[in-house]
Parts: structure tokens; sequence; C-alpha cells
């Protein structure tokens, strides 16, 4: 049903490192050490250093790019920031929308990241962001913004992505078809993992508010002593 492969124990600053049974594709990696990690801020598999000139250098497995910086206002700028096929590479900033709609159903976004392979960087600072990713390398990190409505990232069929949540942020995370992710969580966060078809999730982290679901023979990889593992619960039918 599910596959497990081993982890450091939660909190520990050295922890989450995949062991090689996983097989992800670089591009999911999430197994470099994060020096800031602890219990509410997981660990990512790259840094980024302002440069404060409107670009910021990102640095993974030794290698640098120098990233285009986008802090997109209205929907129409997020839906053309978050649309950058023939992009350097961007981190894009998401905030609080003016006469933005009420519900992260209504504010959905699709996310096709730069063709080259470079990163597509989201950062979502304030809730009601609903993001569907179709294609790119695509992280995703859930900074604030969804203490009492939950947020969301769709990776659909075909497509790859991070998602990492920090604090106690409340979110899903769904995975559509073929679709794989790699999902970090906080021990404090509120996250529910829904996987489908022939997608695989590898999960690190998580706390007892986190929710693992499975169907239609998808895989889920954990990492991490038996008794710190998420069930993997697997029901007929969800939203």
């Amino acid at each position: 049903m599910s596959t497990s492969t081993a982890r450091q124990p939660k909190g520990i600053p050295v922890g989450g490192q995949f062991a090689a049974t996983a097989h992800a594709e670089p591009s999911l990696s999430l197994g470099t050490t994060d020096p800031e990690v602890s219990p509410t801020k997981p660990w990512r598999p790259y840094e980024l250093t302002d440069n404060r000139d409107g670009t910021f250098t990102y640095a993974e497995d030794g290698a640098e790019r120098i990233l285009e910086h986008k802090e997109p206002v209205t929907r129409t700028d997020i839906r053309r920031a978050l649309r950058c096929p023939r992009s350097q590479g961007r981190v894009v900033d998401l905030g609080q929308v003016p006469g933005r709609r009420n519900s992260p159903r209504d504010d959905i976004y699709e996310v096709a990241g730069p063709e080259s392979g470079a990163p597509l960087i989201i950062r979502v600072q304030d809730g009601f962001h609903a993001l569907h990713v179709k294609s790119g390398n695509v992280q995703v990190e859930v900074l604030g913004g969804f203490r009492s409505i939950p947020g969301r990232t769709v990776i659909e069929d075909g497509a790859r992505a991070g998602v990492v949540v920090d604090g106690d942020n409340k979110y899903t995370v769904e995975t559509r078809g073929s679709a794989n992710a790699r999902v970090a969580l906080s021990t404090t966060s509120n996250v529910d993992v829904r996987v489908t078809g022939k997608g695989a999730v590898y999960v690190t982290g998580g706390g007892r508010d986190c929710e693992i679901n499975a169907k239609d023979g998808a895989t889920v990889h954990q990492d991490g002593p038996e008794e710190d593992r998420l069930p993997v619960q697997r029901p007929a039918i969800w939203w």
C-alpha cells in the first residue's frame, strides 16, 4: 500500500535527509541540510540570498543562479508572474491582493515555470492563493496567512513540485495523475496531503494535525522511525 524510507526524528537539525532508496528527481530534492531548520521551520533544498537590486542568488548543491524577483499585487499581475516559461528563473512573493475573492477556491492561479528548468520559487506570505502547478521546477514556500482558512497547491498530471509549509499554517497539497511532489511539514502545521493515480509523494516532518490520504495505487514515501510516521489513509471519496 505505502512505502517508507528512513529519516531522522522530527525536530533534529540534521533530520529530513532522504535515503537513496527514495529515488527522487533532482528538481524535487529536499534532502540538503538547512542550518535554520526547527520543528516549526522545515528545511529547504536551497538557499536564497536577496541581492538588494531586484534579484536573488539561488544556491543548490554548490551551483548558483541569479533569479529575478516579482511582487505582483493584482490578480492579473499574479497570473503573469506565475506563468514564466521564458524566464531565467524567478522568485515570486505573494502577499495580500486588494479586492481579491473570499475563498482559496475562487482565487486559482496556474503555475508554469521556466522551460529551461530554472527554478520558480513561490513564497506565499498571505492567504487565499490556490496554486495549480502545470509544469516547471516549482518550489512553493507557505510562510503565512493560512491560520483559519486553508490554502492549496495542486500538482497536475505530469508535473512535479516541492511544497514547504512553515509554522501552524493550514494547507492542502494534492497530486493528480502521474504528478510527483516533495512535501516538508513543520510539526505545528495542519496539512492534508492527497495523492492520486500513479503519482508519488515524499513527505518529511508533520505533526498530529497533519494527514496523508492516498488512493488509486498512489505511493507515499516517508522518512523516520515507524512511530513518527503519519498514518496513510486510503479513503474511497474526497472532494
